[in-house]
């Protein structure tokens, strides 16, 4: 039995900032845990949890932005750059063998865990920790533990007396210096719902009905000369095709226009002509290269 998200996320820390990152490196950022609806990502498989530095608003006052709105963004002024729990889910899972059914055990998510680095082990019954620069020095002699929790905490050096002054002494915050804590206890947390999830062959039938289902150059496909990011200020649009021999067409001509267009212009930041493709499925958009309109 795989682990799904909505599995995992009965254990992630309340306080903890989130990444939810997906296989083609789309991600949507969340402040804690609680920002993202119950339904939302409930089937799609843990691929990995990490700690990443990732922009979030600075507004942590009003309601977070729909998430889902292709059209909103933050800009660069407005933004800030902090570290957060990564999360990266898959439709299909890792071939990866769970040892127990109900609630995680350690080994259950020891292989999703990031190489490194920093790890602090905490033991629930008393709140003790060791830690670890390594996953692979973390001891087998936790594997039957239960997980009680996944969160991400300062890391420092422990034999430094005055750890506010250290902590003070750090210009910005950064997953370099962070440590990932992961909570074990004896026992098994008893407010957890036990969520069974079917385990998918990556070969059989319903794999490949997946595999089907992300199938990508089905379209639309949008073209337009952009700045840096997706939706930027200074994005201009060309125009919105259905099938990928009209999309490849109208971006080779946009190509060829653009090129003359910056002979005799000049712009303040660095732009070019790119593709995006509306995968509705997922409601987002994902930028298409040049081969995979042929």
């Amino acid at each position: 039995m795989a682990i799904q998200f909505k599995e995992i996320r009965q254990y992630l820390a309340r306080n903890a900032r989130l990444s939810i990152c997906f296989e083609d490196g789309y991600y949507q950022d969340y402040l804690m845990i609680s920002d993202i609806p119950t339904e939302k990502y409930k089937d799609l498989y843990v691929y990995g949890i990490g700690m990443i530095d990732v922009e979030f608003s600075k507004d942590i006052y009003t309601s977070p932005q729909n998430s889902d709105d292709t059209n909103s963004s933050i800009k660069i002024k407005e933004c800030t750059f902090e570290p957060a729990i990564e999360i990266v889910l898959h439709k299909i899972p890792r071939d990866i063998k769970r040892k127990a059914e109900g609630l995680l055990l350690f080994k259950d998510i020891k292989p999703y865990l990031q190489i490194g680095r920093n790890f602090a082990v905490v033991n629930r019954e008393d709140w003790s920790y060791k830690l670890y620069e390594w996953k692979r020095d973390i001891p087998d002699e936790y594997d039957d533990k239960f997980v009680f929790g996944i969160g991400m905490e300062d890391n420092f050096d422990e034999n430094d007396k005055d750890i506010i002054k250290a902590l003070e002494k750090r210009s910005y915050d950064s997953c370099m210096n962070k440590r990932m804590v992961i909570v074990l206890s004896d026992t098994g947390r008893t407010d957890i719902e036990n969520v069974k999830c079917e385990g998918v062959d990556s070969g059989s039938t319903e794999a490949a009905g997946l595999n089907k289902q992300t199938t990508y150059g089905k379209g639309p496909f949008f073209l337009l000369v952009t700045a840096d990011e997706w939706n930027h200020d200074d994005d201009q649009w060309l125009g919105i095709y259905v099938s990928k021999k009209e999309a490849k067409e109208a971006y080779d001509r946009a190509v060829a226009w653009w090129d003359e267009e910056r002979e005799h212009m000049h712009y303040s930041t660095s732009q070019r002509v790119a593709m995006f493709e509306y995968i509705a499925e997922d409601d987002r958009f994902r930028e298409v290269e040049r081969k995979e309109l042929d």
